[in-house]
C-alpha cells in the first residue's frame, strides 16, 4: 500500500513533553495516510526555519544560534554524525540529487559540501546580513539566496562547484535583485527547468514580489495583509500559500479564476501596479494557536500542513480553505519550524538517483586545492565514498521508454524516432530521420489510433507494395512481347502476299508462252509447291 508522510521539526522544547513524546525528541516523522500516526523520531536538535534538509538516506538539522549541522541516519534512527563549520549557520537546502548540502551562514556566505566526499566550497561574502533563504531550481543548475540586507543573489551552481574556480576570486554571484526594500524572509521557487521559471520573494513590508532569475526582471507585485513568516508554491506552479504572524493562511492564485492565457504571469501590463489580493484568510479555529511557523503540501497537492508556533500542525483543504483537522494528538514541545511531505515511495516522477550515500564524508577545507586544481583538473587526492544502486551496464536502462516520457522535460528521441518511423510506414514512404533532413509525407494527417498489430500491418502492407511492383514488371514484358510477336506477323503476311503476286506474275508470263508455242494450257503444281516450302520456310524461321 502507499502510504505519505512528513517530517516536523522544533526549536528548543518551551514548554512540558507529553507522555506520548519521547523525551528530547525533536525531529518527528508522522505518517500522513491512509492514517495520521507517529512513526519515529530522533533526539537533541534545536532547528530554526529553513534549516532542515531531507533526502533518502539522511536528514541534516542546522541547529539553533550555532555553527553546527546534525546529520542523521534515517535507515538506522540515530544520530550518525555533528560537522561543524566556521560560521553559524542560519538556512540550507540540498541540491545535485541530494549529493551537496547548500549552507547560509549568518555573515552571508555560501558553503557548498560535497557530502560524498567532503570537498567544501566556501563563496566570498556577497550579502552584508545573514543568509535567510536557499532555493535551487529543478535541474540544480542556478542557486537563489535571500538575506536581511533585502538583497537576493543568483548563482551558478556548475560555476561554483568547478574545480577551475578552486582557489580563484571567481565565486561571485551571475545576478543580482534588489528591488525590495526591507528584509526577505520568505522565498520559492517554481519547479519549472524552462527558461520562463520564476523565484517568489516576501519582505517585511508586506510585500511579495514575483521575478525572474534569469534576468531579475519584475513581474509582479502584490500587498499582502500582514507580514508573512513563510510561504510556499503549488506544484502547478499556479499558486502561493501565505503564513502570517497571526496564525492564518492565505492563498493567491496566480491566473485568476477567469483567467485563459498562460502568459498571465509575464504580462508586461500587470507588472508595474501592486496588486491587492482578493482572497480571503484562512483563520484557525483555536486563536491562541501561534504564528504560522511552517508550510507544506501533500503529494496530490489538495491538502496544506502548516505548523504553529504552539507546536501544532493543522490540515487544510486546499480547495475549500478550511480547517480540516489537528494531525497531532497533543501539540509538540516547541515552535514547528520546519514541515516537509516526503516523495512516496514507488510512486515518485523523480529520477531514481543511481548512487546512495551510505555514509556522510565530514567537509575537508583546502583538502583538494592541489597543484592539479589550478588547471581545472581533478585533484588526485579526490573520491567519492558511495554506493552503486545497480550494475553499470544498466544504468541507462533501468528506466523503460515510458518512463522516461513521463519524467523527461521533453518527446525523448526514442519516443519520437518510433512516432516518425510508424508514420512513414502508414505512407508508404521512406523512414524519416530526426537529424535534420526533410520528410516526405504523401498525407496530411495521421491517425491517432495504436494496436498491438500495427507493425504486422506495416510489414503486410510493404509485401503487398513490393508484389504489385512485380506484377507490373511481368506486364509491361508481356506486353512488349505480344507487340514483337504482332510485328512479325504483320511483317510475315506482307513477305507471303509480295512472294504470291512474284509467283503469280511468273506464270501468267509463262503460260502466254507455252500458249503461243503448243496450244496446251500451263501446269500449277509448280507455283503450289514453291509456296508450301516458301510457308515451311516462313514457320522455320518464326
Amino acid at each position: 500500500m502507499l502510504t505519505e508522510h512528513f517530517i516536523a521539526a522544533i526549536s528548543a522544547s518551551t514548554k512540558k513533553v507529553s507522555t506520548s513524546i519521547a523525551k528530547d525528541a525533536s525531529i518527528f516523522l508522522y505518517e500522513h495516510l491512509p492514517l495520521v500516526a507517529p512513526r519515529s523520531s530522533f533526539k537533541k536538535s534545536a532547528t530554526p526555519p529553513n534549516c532542515l534538509a531531507v533526502s533518502d538516506s539522511h536528514i541534516f538539522a542546522a541547529q539553533a544560534d550555532k555553527a553546527v549541522v546534525h546529520v542523521y541516519s534515517r535507515e538506522r534512527g540515530n544520530q550518525e554524525a555533528t560537522v561543524p563549520f566556521t560560521e553559524r549557520i542560519t538556512c540550507l537546502t540540498l541540491a545535485c540529487e541530494d549529493a551537496v548540502l547548500i549552507l547560509g551562514t549568518a555573515e552571508g556566505r555560501l558553503f557548498l559540501w560535497e557530502i560524498a566526499s567532503g570537498r567544501q566550497v566556501t563563496t566570498a561574502q556577497s550579502h552584508l546580513q545573514a543568509v535567510t533563504g536557499l532555493v535551487v531550481d529543478a535541474a540544480s543548475n542556478f542557486l537563489v539566496s535571500c538575506s536581511l540586507d533585502s538583497t537576493c543573489h543568483v548563482w551558478s551552481i556548475p560555476a561554483l562547484l568547478s574545480f577551475a574556480n578552486a582557489g580563484t576570486q571567481a565565486l561571485a554571484p551571475v545576478h543580482s535583485f534588489s528591488a525590495h526594500r526591507s528584509s526577505i524572509h520568505a522565498m520559492a521557487i517554481g519547479h519549472s527547468e524552462s527558461l520562463q521559471n520564476t523565484v517568489f520573494t516576501a519582505a517585511e513590508d508586506k510585500t511579495c514580489l514575483i521575478w525572474d532569475y534569469q534576468t531579475c526582471t519584475t513581474l509582479r507585485t502584490y500587498l499582502l495583509p500582514h507580514v508573512p513568516t513563510i510561504m510556499t508554491v503549488g506544484a502547478d506552479d499556479r499558486t502561493l500559500f501565505f503564513g502570517y504572524e497571526n496564525g492564518s493562511v492565505q492563498r493567491i492564485d496566480l491566473y485568476g479564476s477567469g483567467s485563459t492565457s498562460i502568459d498571465t504571469l509575464h504580462d508586461n501590463r500587470r507588472t508595474q501596479a501592486p496588486l491587492q489580493p482578493k482572497s480571503r484568510l484562512w483563520e484557525p479555529s483555536d486563536k491562541t494557536i501561534g504564528a504560522t511557523c511552517s508550510l507544506t503540501l501533500s503529494f496530490d497537492g489538495m491538502t496544506l500542513l502548516s505548523g504553529h508556533e504552539s507546536g501544532a500542525i493543522l490540515s487544510w483543504d486546499v480547495v475549500t480553505g478550511q480547517m480540516k483537522s489537528v494531525l497531532t494528538q497533543g501539540p509538540l514541545p516547541g515552535p514547528v519550524n520546519n514541515l516537509s511531505i516526503l516523495p512516496i515511495p514507488g510512486f515518485d516522477a523523480k529520477k531514481r538517483s543511481s548512487i546512495r550515500l551510505e555514509a556522510v564524508t565530514k567537509p575537508r577545507f583546502g583538502a583538494f586545492q592541489g597543484a592539479d586544481s589550478d588547471h581545472g583538473a581533478v585533484p588526485g587526492n579526490y573520491a567519492l565514498n558511495v554506493r552503486l544502486q545497480e550494475p553499470i551496464s544498466g544504468l541507462e536502462a533501468s528506466q523503460s521508454l515510458f518512463q522516461q516520457s513521463l519524467s523527461a522535460p521533453c518527446f525523448p528521441a526514442g519516443v519520437l524516432d518510433e512516432g516518425l518511423g510508424e508514420l512513414a510506414s502508414w505512407t508508404g514512404g521512406a523512414t524519416p530521420a530526426t537529424n535534420g533532413h526533410s520528410v516526405d509525407h504523401d498525407e496530411d494527417f495521421m491517425t491517432l489510433e495504436q494496436t498491438e498489430t500495427g507493425s504486422q500491418d506495416a510489414m503486410a502492407q510493404q509485401q503487398v507494395i513490393e508484389l504489385k511492383a512485380q506484377l507490373d514488371a511481368l506486364r509491361r514484358v508481356q506486353q512488349t512481347s505480344f507487340d514483337k510477336m504482332e510485328k512479325l506477323q504483320i511483317e510475315r503476311k506482307m513477305l507471303l502476299q509480295r512472294e504470291h503476286d512474284r509467283m503469280v506474275r511468273q506464270a501468267g508470263k509463262g503460260t502466254a508462252a507455252k500458249v503461243n508455242g503448243n496450244g496446251t494450257a500451263p501446269m500449277e503444281s509448280d507455283s503450289d509447291d514453291s509456296e508450301d516450302e516458301l510457308m515451311d520456310s516462313d514457320e522455320d524461321s518464326d
